[in-house]
């Protein structure tokens, strides 16, 4: 058996877990309110707020790396929360435009009323959309669950034609079993795309063991960098990483011709290095006071070395 089938049943197990004590209110609350495990946490998150956030962005332009600034949160069922939340990435554009940060801003659509109801949801993120444009900015609209990817993809189409590309783009996931055909589809339409591997634990509809999520990333990558308009690679996997600098060679590709994007706190040493080679790096930039869930998504994506490593700086 193969090293990668081995480990993907304690992979599975650690989503399923991880998963669990996001939704833990007791858990979420003695995290939050723990300060070694809080500083923990400012790893991964800029901090509570729009300022917070503004300064790490700062101090990433200032090592050539740039950003996408987002407002933490998912599904929101409070039609004033969503708005409050539409508010927020649109004063969060108005900084970037104000202090010529080089940075854009991603947004989640359940934060944005998709559980509410999908016009709602269109609504609030052509609201954001709209302000971008204004302003000369970029939007990028984050997957989430299966359940919301044809709702997500109808709502982006919507607001391409209205903006265009060069204002709003998507995220594509890899590992969905079905969805195979979306990459083709908005590259189609010219959009810019971030590829992504695929985040959330959903077994029934994506695939599981890292060999056959690994093939169709490695599919999906070849496409986009030989199709896509500014491609993003969002990975921290160093054979891809490595992989993209092949193909891009191979195309003909210039190092600004495509990004890699990487989360906040995870790999920054691998950031630093790409970017000092000349490639562009963007980094996922969290703000803002939801942010637990979020912190346990990217710990889950440290590599174990990496992790034991981190438990040392904090002691």
């Amino acid at each position: 058996m193969s090293g990668d089938t081995a480990t993907a049943p304690r992979r599975s197990t650690l989503r399923r877990a991880y998963s669990f004590i996001s939704h833990q209110p007791r858990i979420r609350k003695a995290v939050m309110t723990t300060p070694g495990l809080r500083q923990l946490a400012w790893r991964f998150v800029a901090g509570e707020d729009l300022a917070a956030g503004v300064a790490v962005v700062r101090a990433l332009n200032a090592d050539g790396i740039l950003a996408s600034l987002n407002f933490v949160g998912t599904h929101v069922h409070d039609r004033e929360e969503t708005l409050a939340a539409t508010d927020a990435a649109i004063e969060a554009l108005q900084r970037i435009n104000d202090e010529q940060l080089a940075a854009n801003l991603s947004v989640k659509p359940t934060q944005l009323g998709l559980d509410i109801d999908e016009d709602f949801c269109l609504l609030q993120l052509r609201r954001v959309v709209e302000r971008a444009h204004i302003l000369g900015l970029f939007v990028r609209i984050d997957m989430e669950e299966f359940v919301y990817v044809e709702p997500t993809l109808r709502m982006f189409e919507e607001l391409r034609a209205a903006f265009g590309p060069d204002t709003v783009g998507i995220v594509i996931q890899s590992y969905l079993r079905d969805r195979a055909s979306d990459l083709e589809r908005v590259l189609d339409g010219g959009s810019s795309v971030r590829l992504t591997k695929g985040g959330y634990w959903e077994p029934d509809v994506a695939f599981r063991d890292k060999a056959d999520i690994d093939r169709c990333f490695d599919r999906d990558l070849e496409l986009l960098l030989t199709r896509g308009r500014l491609p993003a690679i969002a990975t921290h996997d160093e054979k891809f990483v490595n992989r993209t600098r092949e193909l891009a060679t191979q195309l003909g590709l210039a190092r600004t011709d495509f990004e890699f994007q990487m989360l906040y706190g995870v790999r920054p040493d691998l950031q630093e290095q790409l970017a000092s080679e000349g490639y562009r790096v963007r980094c996922y930039v969290p703000y803002g006071g939801q942010w637990f869930p979020y912190f346990l998504g990217c710990v889950r994506r440290i590599p174990g070395g990496a992790v034991r490593r981190l438990r040392g700086r904090t002691r």
